[in-house]
């Protein structure tokens, strides 16, 4: 099967028709050149439209699955068999896996990742000199991953010659796989520890394999000494990974561990502005998106930015379905709630100990079973005392209730643990606004 069909089965199942036949079905075939497939596309708006929300996705899967990325290039123009001759800056930025999107300008700055802002821009301004490692750690979707790569087009912005890789810890252990598979486990070794900047995301995975933990360690001293800049990111802080050698987790704490923060509602409204000014190129319509309908947007997605952003992509895509013959036109709110009434829950929360289970196993990445069971390690005792918080402080169940819902446990102890983590959020202040923003996510 060639890279063409690859491509064209993999989108019937990531697209649905309407999708596929308004954007893909236009494209033609051009050519193939080493490890890149050039698809041509008729005008510029199919273009812009593919870039902005289809090409990463396809490039990452196309890239990990069949070692081949996909370029769109404007059909007719004079210097397209220049571009398919030499793709030099695509590959350059294959080889080094950013994505050119990523860039501290492109991320709104707030109070909740101001502190991991100003680190990661010291570290691209100087790489290896500042803070080595910088470890910066959140929940899912609030842009770790968007500044750990702005530090590396950054710094291949001020060089270009610099060595930059980017990787997720599966990459890196699939490929560390693969090389002692081939019985080239120098090999791999020699290309990491020959990299300027090593960026490693979801490093909380890197618990789960021994061998790929003793390469890592291994590589991550050595470019340390080399004065080679690390950044890692995770979804977690070392202390909260209790799995983890204690030998990677105190090297983890000799640069600087930064953390970011839920954003608040001023900070997602301010996102969605500038996302919005950014789309304006991307769509042919002129769509006007009022102020009522951004608030309901920030609104009613609270925890993922990245989320939040697919929100306003579902909206303008949708809207551009709907008006393609209109030159501009008013997103109202009703037609809003329409459009995303898949995507988000318009309805209001109703607050249970059930959905306050579901979402502290899903914040502490632990089973709902975890939270029920005796098993009082800190890994579990900490997230059912959060839970039993939550449901005393946001539903109206008796003390016994909730015991009977934590499989039995006294009512004491479930007083024993609300006052436990009533007095941390008045002792520590990360806490408290990390605890804080789990009852915004269910009040506002």
């Amino acid at each position: 099967m060639d890279n063409l069909e690859k491509l064209k089965n993999y989108l019937k199942n990531v697209l649905d028709e309407p999708t596929r036949k308004k954007w893909i079905e236009p494209l033609k075939y051009i050519g193939s050149v080493d490890k890149t497939l050039f698809l041509g596309s008729p005008d510029q708006k199919n273009l812009r439209w593919i870039k902005q929300n289809l090409l990463e996705e396809i490039n990452s899967y196309t890239r990990k699955q069949f070692d081949f990325i996909t370029k769109i290039v404007p059909l007719g123009e004079d210097d397209l068999t220049t571009e398919m001759r030499e793709p030099a800056e695509e590959s350059f930025y294959h080889d080094t896996r950013l994505q050119k999107r990523y860039t501290f300008e492109s991320l709104v700055q707030s109070d909740s990742n101001r502190i991991a802002y100003s680190f990661a821009h010291s570290v691209s301004e100087f790489p290896g000199k500042s803070y080595n490692p910088l470890y910066i750690y959140s929940d899912v979707g609030l842009g770790k991953t968007h500044l750990m790569q702005a530090i590396g087009n950054r710094i291949i912005e001020n060089n270009k010659k610099t060595n930059v890789v980017y990787l997720t810890t599966s990459d890196f252990m699939n490929e560390y796989v693969e090389y002692t598979r081939l019985n080239k486990r120098q090999d791999f070794t020699k290309k990491y520890t020959s990299v300027d900047v090593l960026l490693i995301d979801d490093i909380q995975y890197i618990t789960k394999w021994g061998g790929t933990s003793e390469q890592f360690y291994y590589i991550f001293n050595n470019l340390i000494q080399q004065e080679k800049q690390i950044v890692i990111c995770s979804d977690k802080h070392p202390d909260n990974m209790p799995d983890l050698e204690k030998r990677i987790k105190s090297r983890f704490e000799m640069g600087a561990i930064v953390d970011i923060f839920p954003y608040d509602l001023e900070a997602r409204i301010a996102i969605l502005q500038k996302k919005i000014s950014e789309r304006k190129n991307t769509f042919h319509n002129d769509f006007t998106i009022p102020n009522e309908v951004i608030e309901f947007l920030a609104n009613s997605i609270k925890d993922n930015i990245r989320k939040l952003e697919g929100a306003l992509n579902r909206l303008m895509g949708y809207a551009d379905l709907k008006h393609a013959d209109l030159q501009s036109t008013t997103i109202t709110l009703p037609f809003a709630k329409e459009a995303l009434r898949p995507y988000i829950n318009i309805e209001k929360k109703t607050i249970t100990i059930d959905t306050i289970q579901e979402f502290v196993s899903e914040k502490f990445d632990i089973r709902i079973e975890d939270l029920k069971s005796k098993n009082n390690s800190p890994k579990i005792a900490l997230p059912r005392q959060v839970a039993m918080y939550l449901a005393k402080k946001l539903t109206r169940s008796p003390l016994v209730e909730i015991g009977l819902a934590f499989s039995g446990k006294h009512h004491t102890t479930v007083l024993h643990s609300v006052n436990k983590i009533e007095k941390m959020l008045q002792i520590d202040n990360e806490f408290s606004r990390k605890v804080n923003s789990y009852v915004e996510f269910f009040t506002d």
